[in-house]
């Protein structure tokens, strides 16, 4: 096994709640964010819910700040009351990398529909969310935005595990975001991803996902760092693995040859086998082709025993937040660890008997997992998973 990185803090602002706290809350008691959405016009849409932030309860950026950024910011405000003696430490060995998936897509539509300010235009580029992170952070490192569609936040949590390993940088805050627009939205329309009904990951009457905006942060040390300066601690980040299988602009491969890659690499990343896995958080978009594939990888990989382990998914509480949508799912992986609990696959009433795994319904398990596996796929065949130990 490579060095671990230690996961010291974590920030996030979600359609469930604008804390850590909050946000574990919602996931054992059930809690669900999808609501009508009011922030831009969507009568003339099919689809017209959503998981929308209806209003952001902390407010630390600069005036004018694009709402990307602001989401950003958010979450880093709460990150940084947790880590600050890590991110005080050195600003000039500090990076910033994070994952979207459609980066500042809401400036550039804002910029089209009117006169566009130089603000507006500079704010629909895809890098300046990370930019705006990083000088609100004062973050003097590298700064980075990866893209790798809706595995993007795992892939930047990767990256930033990287920097760290070869010495790029002592303290990372990585993550991912995303909003909602309208572009967004009669994009997935458009290729038939969304559903008229509640989301309903594993089961068999899913028709689809609904999206959701939020942003989520982690900040990563290596762990003699860490220890060193007696950081808090949420967890290990101990193997990562991007891969593609390029089968499909918006469908996964039907045999799931990218996602059964990743897996295994990241698991022979940490340098642990299948036996060690006490607990899957997985991509389980409510797609009738995704569940059924990441059901059949899953059982590849982890052979008979995948049917002992428990494994969830979490869109169904606040919709698929496209880039922010593994950070949150790591950082629950954590707090599940933390707290002894798993949160309930909400949505999923009548499992799909080709999804047969333990999908966690109708109530939180009380579980305590320590070696967590977290999958992410994407369109284009962009997959990644995570391999994260507990406390």
């Amino acid at each position: 096994m490579r060095d671990p990185v230690a996961v010291v803090a974590a920030g996030l602002v979600t359609p469930i709640g604008q804390d850590i706290d909050a946000f574990w809350a919602s996931l054992l008691t059930g809690g669900c964010g999808i609501t009508r959405i009011e922030r831009f016009p969507v009568d003339d849409l099919r689809v017209r819910l959503g998981g929308e932030i209806k209003k952001l309860d902390r407010r630390p950026w600069t005036a004018g700040e694009c709402r990307a950024s602001q989401l950003l910011i958010a979450a880093a405000a709460e990150l940084r009351s947790a880590g600050a003696a890590m991110l005080d430490s050195s600003p000039a060995r500090t990076a910033v990398v994070i994952g979207t998936a459609l980066g500042g897509v809401e400036e550039g539509e804002r910029a089209l529909a009117g006169a566009p300010s130089l603000r507006a235009l500079a704010g629909g580029l895809y890098d300046s969310p990370a930019r705006n992170l990083a000088r609100w952070l004062g973050a003097r490192g590298p700064v980075m935005t990866v893209s790798t569609a809706c595995a993007s936040g795992a892939t930047a949590l990767g990256v930033g595990a990287e920097l760290l390993r070869e010495g790029v940088a002592d303290v990372v805050v990585a993550g991912g975001y995303d909003v909602l627009c309208r572009f967004v939205m009669k994009g997935f329309d458009a290729l038939r991803s969304l559903t008229r009904d509640a989301i309903r990951p594993f089961d068999r009457r899913r028709t689809g996902l609904l999206l959701g905006e939020a942003a989520g942060l982690v900040l990563l040390a290596r762990v003699r760092d860490a220890d060193a300066r007696r950081a808090p601690r949420l967890g290990r980040l101990l193997g990562h693995s991007s891969g593609s299988d390029g089968s499909h602009i918006a469908a996964p491969d039907p045999n799931g040859r990218g996602l059964e890659y990743t897996v295994r690499a990241a698991m022979d990343d940490a340098g642990v086998a299948p036996g060690a896995i006490d607990f899957v958080s997985a991509h389980g978009t409510a797609t009738p082709l995704n569940d059924r594939v990441e059901t059949l990888v899953l059982k590849r990989v982890l052979g008979p025993r995948a049917y002992d382990i428990p494994i969830n998914s979490i869109k169904g509480y606040m919709g698929h937040t496209m880039g922010a949508a593994a950070t949150l799912e790591a950082i629950m992986c954590l707090l599940a660890a933390r707290h002894g609990a798993i949160p309930q696959t909400l949505g999923l009433e009548q499992q799909d008997p080709a999804c047969d795994l333990d999908y966690v319904p109708g109530a939180p398990r009380a579980v305590r997992p320590r070696v967590m596996l977290s999958t992410s796929a994407g369109f284009g065949g962009c997959n990644s998973t995570l391999v994260l130990e507990g406390l």
